[in-house]
């Protein structure tokens, strides 16, 4: 019975993972700055340093799950349980600023490695049989973000920066119960000659990914920076007046909305359009969102830069989970999803290195700048290195 409604509980876990980045990353610079006085510098450094963690753990643990019992759902489960536990001992009181810091950092340690072990999980799943409509399932996640951002804004202003790992912790522990009730489907490699290849070996039958995967990892990190740093932006934005917590949360929840129609509606756009097409299309639209954020004033212009999503990373988002599921051999399959929750581990922590600091030295409108001409070039090796596809698995 499980197996008929497989989207309904895959989207569950994309629920609870997305759920938690709204109500942790969403708030974790102002948790760093405003809750325990860091600098955005120093800020910025914890979580990069977190993020750096969360890029070395994927690799080794995707090695682990091609050679042991410890499958994409095991890991799942600990990760989940091990977010909960971090942002939950964030609320004993009388703790350090060096104790609480470094519990927030181990909370978005386990947190970022989710992803991409749920998108491995989903294409496990489709490929073994399973009918799961990611884009579905993504889309909902979305909106668990968007309300995760916005309602973590509310119990912020009722109890204090306290609110956002509170919540954080619930729905991480979502995630848990959402993996053990997750069907299963058959079996991806039955055969010794069917066993997952080895990184080099990855490479040497799909050259063109490592050129795409550093692209990708460019686009993210101007993702990454709107979305870390949007407390700042939108104090820029409401300079002389305005509640920047209120802005901040308005304009996730504005992006967090405007991308459902891409996500619900992708399985048709990928019937129409190759995934190849879709996924250089986003590049451009989320290189555009950045630039707008530059150029429109105000935070009604904040408002409007939200509008990109629809064609941006809404966009990114499915088409590139489907495009590596794709041009990727079927037994490599946790592994390319893996190397591309990498590039978006490694975009998020050049965007805490880069984003504070910026913004320290030179403002948030030349951050921006900078983080711009990142992702054009992010944009242009994407370009180079996608190939054609005829016809996307699970999504056509």
């Amino acid at each position: 019975m499980r197996k008929n409604h497989a989207t309904v509980f895959y989207a569950l876990t994309q629920v609870a993972i997305w759920g938690t980045y709204g109500f942790l990353f969403s708030y974790a610079n102002p948790y760093m700055t405003e809750k325990l006085g860091l600098s955005d510098t120093l800020a910025g450094w914890l979580l990069c340093l977190a993020t750096g963690l969360a890029c070395l753990l994927q690799p080794l643990l995707t090695a682990v799950a091609d050679h042991t019992r410890w499958n994409v759902r095991r890991i799942l489960l600990c990760s989940g349980l091990l977010t909960a536990l971090c942002a939950g001992m964030t609320l004993l009181p009388g703790l350090s600023v060096a104790a609480y810091a470094v519990l927030f950092c181990g909370a978005c340690v386990f947190l970022q490695i989710q992803p991409a072990f749920s998108n491995a999980m989903g294409m496990e799943g489709i490929h073994g049989g399973l009918n799961i409509n990611f884009a579905v399932a993504r889309g909902v996640g979305s909106v668990s973000f968007g309300l995760g951002a916005k309602v973590s804004a509310s119990l912020i202003g009722v109890m204090g920066m306290n609110g956002a790992p509170l919540l954080g912790a619930c729905s991480a522990m979502l995630l848990v119960v959402a993996v053990l009730l997750m069907p299963k489907g058959s079996r991806l490699t039955p055969k010794a000659e069917e066993s997952p290849t080895s990184a080099r070996e990855f490479f040497r039958e799909s050259p063109k990914m490592a050129a795409l995967l550093v692209g990708i990892m460019l686009l993210y990190v101007g993702h990454n920076v709107l979305s870390n740093c949007m407390f700042r932006i939108a104090q820029w934005k409401v300079a002389g007046g305005g509640n920047a917590t209120a802005v901040q949360g308005t304009a996730v929840m504005i992006a967090a909305i405007v991308e459902l129609p891409t996500m619900f509606l992708f399985t048709k756009l990928g019937k129409r359009f190759r995934c190849d097409k879709l996924v250089l299309t986003s590049c451009l639209f989320m290189t555009l969102r950045i630039v707008a954020s530059i150029l429109l004033p105000g935070q009604w212009g904040l408002y409007i830069t939200q509008l990109a999503q629809i064609l941006g990373y809404a966009l990114f988002a499915v088409s590139t989970v489907y495009y590596v599921g794709t041009v990727v051999p079927k037994r490599n399959v946790v592994k390319g999803q893996t190397y591309l929750g990498v590039a978006n581990t490694l975009g998020g922590l050049l965007a805490f290195a880069l984003g504070g600091s910026l913004i320290d030295a030179i403002g948030v409108p030349w951050m921006l700048g900078v983080c711009a001409g990142l992702s054009a070039l992010g944009m242009f090796l994407a370009g180079l290195s996608l190939e054609r596809v005829e016809r996307t698995v699970g999504a056509a």
